[in-house]
């Protein structure tokens, strides 16, 4: 691991090299340029096209998530360069994603800009996720806390659900391996100026057996899962708008009981969030005040024995957010605002609530082909120390075809409640975990391609593991608590590239990553040195056809154990029968390999899903 840091340096001047190459070798010259008309969001909290963004952002819409017909939101993330995914199954089990080797706590997640997950843990559940109603992904790379506080460390991700115009609506229906059902249905309704979202989805599975290991239980592990989102806006007049959203998730999953003890081996969860807004915009000035709430709740219990006490976990948010852009001239913006939350939790802790307040400010200055950016905030999180973050960026434009990035920025995480306030195991004198990062990133963009490279490094320090406190307990055990004694170094290489060649789109997505525990020398668990993705699709006439390989190389287990690296294809393939109708069929796992993403936990094997769906757009 000693030599990765110079390989890394050598790609940064290799990078530096052909950027200076490029705009002397096309200095004079004309290209013909396809704009890339992607908008974002989750980089400023606004509408920024491709050429405004400064950090790397993923997307994915709602026609590729219907080819790829997955059936959790991992499955649509892991095709992403960047971003792991490990699982304790399949679909309905414990999900954990990382973005550029940090910790699945260090990504902050937002559905239609509200945060979401549980304040006890410090994580989202994305088995809980529907993702047909889903509209659009938003995958921001590095540190953002500059611009949404804590949990930013890793990257961002933004889901936005379904929106459709009025008089607009699908269904479909879907059967297939392990007795998997899915209904769901959508409609846009039309109010004046305005218009309202309705998706409501439906999904079960007998599942099967997740966990492999000795003496756990030998049974199916099943799940069900009910998902409603609404999501709307009226236009007052000229320059006010209302706008609201809302979801809805409830289900149950099932898991083993690993040490086969009599303890809980069945979840209900029920997890809701709403958000009312309204906004204001002119030419130069557009303001915005919303109101949401959000709650992550859920119930484990013993499904064929009553007497097994029931474990609750409750965590509610209140959040108001006041975000402001300014267009102060053509190559200048300001763009700051407000965040105030309450954060409660249900449980005998020693404090179950506290306030978190924020405030960022954001300058973007074009010169010519210069574009620079500087963010800072500054957070205060009740009981825990102040926290102030940055993000420091420049790009230049060589010609048409050719951009390089470098940015700077710090970012941090607040101790959880568990971490803090568990009863006889916390520690209240925790401080927040901070991260400092570098990235710098070339892109390329021409008629048929669009790819990118990026070299980036996170050093994060405070991390929180447990340690013994060096107090016995009345037994002569050592006592243990959380404690700030861990570091880690992540250095890692992005690549992303979408062309098409021979009447064939091609996406890939590579991520090499070295992640190293400074305290021991060792890599971190979990994560993959090589990590790979191939997509290949091609549409003709009525017919289109969708594969997907993705590879993960070994990873460290821990023990000086490791997981073997994994291969799995999946193959979509979709029939338009007329301007409504359409039927496809979607096999997983194609050539049935065995992965494990956790200790003795397998996913599924090869799997088969026919689905028939009806759009009037």
């Amino acid at each position: 691991m000693g030599t990765q840091p110079s390989k890394i340096a050598l790609l940064v001047s290799s990078l530096l090299s052909l950027s200076a190459f490029s705009a002397t070798a096309e200095e004079g010259t004309t290209a013909t340029v396809n704009v890339d008309e992607t908008i974002t969001v989750t980089g400023s909290r606004f509408d920024r096209t491709a050429d405004q963004q400064l950090t790397v952002i993923n997307t994915i819409e709602r026609e590729e998530i219907a080819r790829l017909n997955p059936k959790s939101v991992a499955d649509v993330l892991e095709t992403l360069p960047g971003v792991s995914i490990s699982r304790n199954g399949g679909a309905g089990q414990a999900t954990s994603v990382s973005v550029r080797g940090s910790n699945s706590n260090h990504v902050l997640v937002l559905v239609d800009g509200v945060k979401v997950g549980s304040a006890t843990l410090g994580t989202v559940s994305f088995n809980t996720l529907s993702p047909e109603n889903i509209e659009r992904i938003e995958v921001l790379k590095g540190p953002r806390a500059s611009v949404w506080g804590s949990d930013a460390i890793g990257g961002v991700i933004q889901i936005f659900t379904r929106q459709l115009k009025g008089g607009e609506w699908f269904a479909g229906a879907e059967y297939g391996s392990n007795d998997y059902i899915r209904g769901s249905f959508g409609t846009g309704m039309s109010h004046g100026n305005g218009s309202t979202t309705l998706a409501v989805n439906h999904e079960q599975s007998d599942g099967y057996d997740v966990y492999n290991g000795a003496p756990a239980e030998n049974d199916d592990d099943g799940y069900k899962r009910n998902a409603l989102s609404l999501k709307g806006s009226q236009q007052i007049n000229q320059n006010w708008q209302a706008l609201w959203n809302g979801q809805y998730d409830k289900g149950n999953t099932q898991y083993d009981d690993i040490y086969a003890s009599g303890s809980a081996d069945e979840s209900d969860y029920e997890n809701y969030l709403w958000n009312l807004a309204a906004q204001y915009s002119n030419d130069k000035f557009t303001s915005k005040l919303a109101l949401s709430q959000s709650r992550d709740a859920n119930e484990n219990f013993r499904g064929d024995d009553i007497s097994v006490p029931v474990s609750e976990f409750e965590t509610k948010r209140d959040q108001v957010n006041w975000s402001n852009q300014y267009l102060a001239t053509n190559d200048l913006t300001f763009t700051g605002g407000i965040d105030w939350s309450n954060e409660t939790v249900k449980g005998d802790y020693a404090q179950d609530e506290r306030d978190l307040f924020g405030a960022y400010l954001l300058a973007q200055k074009q010169w010519s082909q210069l574009l620079a950016e500087v963010a800072v905030r500054y957070d205060d999180v009740e009981n825990i120390d102040s926290e102030v973050s940055y993000n420091a960026s420049l790009a230049y434009q060589f010609n048409d075809q050719w951009r390089l990035a470098a940015s700077t920025g710090t970012a941090f995480k607040a101790p959880t409640f568990n971490d803090l306030y568990w009863p006889d195991s916390g520690n209240p004198d925790l401080i927040s975990e901070t991260a400092e990062s570098y990235d710098l990133t070339l892109h390329y963009t021409a008629n048929d391609i669009r790819a990118y490279i990026s070299v980036f490094e996170n050093t994060i320090d405070n991390l929180i593991a447990w340690a013994p406190t060096g107090e016995k307990d009345d037994f002569g055990w050592d006592i243990w608590k959380p404690a700030n004694i861990n570091e880690a170094k992540i250095q890692g290489v992005e690549l992303s590239a979408n062309f098409s060649l021979f009447s064939l789109d091609h996406q890939l997505a590579y991520t090499y990553l070295d992640a190293e525990n400074k305290q021991t020398g060792e890599e971190l668990i979990g994560r993959s040195e090589n990590e790979f993705n191939y997509q290949l699709s091609y549409g003709w006439d009525q017919v289109d056809l969708l594969a997907n390989y993705h590879y993960q190389g070994k990873r460290y287990a821990g023990s000086n154990d490791f997981f073997d690296a994994t291969h799995q294809l999946d193959l979509s393939i979709g029939y338009q029968l007329d301007d409504a109708w359409s039927l496809r069929l979607k096999a997983n796992n194609l050539f049935d390999e065995e992965i494990i993403s956790a200790q003795n936990y397998f996913s599924p094997g090869r799997e088969f899903y026919f689905s028939v769906s009806y759009q009037a757009f």
